[in-house]
């Protein structure tokens, strides 16, 4: 019954909590507010109103179907790329209006916002994502683009920022070099090598090389690296596509 008191009286949620009776004494002066308890072996054990609440011993365990997460990651391998603008969160309002304006894709993209600037550009057109990656570098307000191919397991809260792709021209390249193999071989050499450009494997322009490398931009850009083949040495100079944000060594 309603405002009555003794045995028949309803505890209140604050009497359970904090052991205090509803005439307004502390039925055990002892507790106070409710407060946590250190981890005792296999323990978790909440202190409310003297009572303690053990952890469960049973492991869960929920099982993927592994035909559900490989389609997934295959898709997501082929279609996201991974970006974060250096210095810079914009908003997904101004993400949205600078894809449109920069990339102009033609076919839908979906947008996902991470951590620390991070975000994820998913598009439904192949043919997008290929020509934006090899595009880049860009940049939205002097902020240079970090841009990666999406990995499993991505985590942006444990991303760091070491390495970009960024675009080398090799101006002056002997003709005898333009091999895929020993552009690749040039691109592991300051770096982690990624891609030829289409118009270097189609040979549309001649006057330079231009491969994709992932670099540590944290560390000064090499002017140049040697090529050397049987006892001749080659110096072959390195340009590196909108880079202000990292100095030379």
């Amino acid at each position: 019954m309603e405002g009555t008191t003794g045995r028949g009286e309803i505890p209140s949620f604050k009497s359970v909590v904090t052991g205090e009776s509803s005439g307004g004494s502390r039925a055990n002066p002892q507790k106070d507010n409710a407060e946590d308890i250190p981890v005792l072996g296999n323990q978790w054990q909440t202190k409310m109103g003297g009572r303690c609440l053990p952890r469960a011993q049973k492991r869960q365990r929920y099982v993927i179907p592994n035909n559900k997460l490989e389609e997934y990651k295959t898709y997501m391998k082929d279609h996201a790329l991974i970006c974060k603008f250096i210095g810079f969160w914009p908003s997904e309002r101004d993400l949205v209006k600078w894809i449109q304006l920069k990339w102009k894709p033609k076919g839908h993209i979906d947008l996902k916002l991470g951590a620390k600037g991070f975000f994820t550009v998913i598009f439904v057109n192949l043919e997008d994502k290929e020509r934006i990656f090899e595009e880049g570098p860009y940049f939205m307000n002097n902020a240079g683009l970090f841009m990666r191919h999406w990995e499993e397991r991505y985590n942006p809260d444990a991303e760091k920022l070491l390495a970009a792709p960024v675009w080398v021209r090799l101006f002056g390249l002997p003709s005898e070099f333009w091999n895929p193999e020993i552009l690749e071989g040039i691109g592991n050499s300051i770096g982690a090598f990624v891609k030829v450009a289409e118009s270097t494997k189609r040979g549309k322009f001649t006057s330079y090389a231009r491969i994709c490398v992932y670099m540590n931009i944290a560390e000064p850009l090499p002017e140049f690296v040697e090529v050397e083949y049987h006892d001749d040495i080659w110096q072959q100079p390195l340009d590196y596509e909108h880079i202000p944000f990292r100095c030379r060594k």
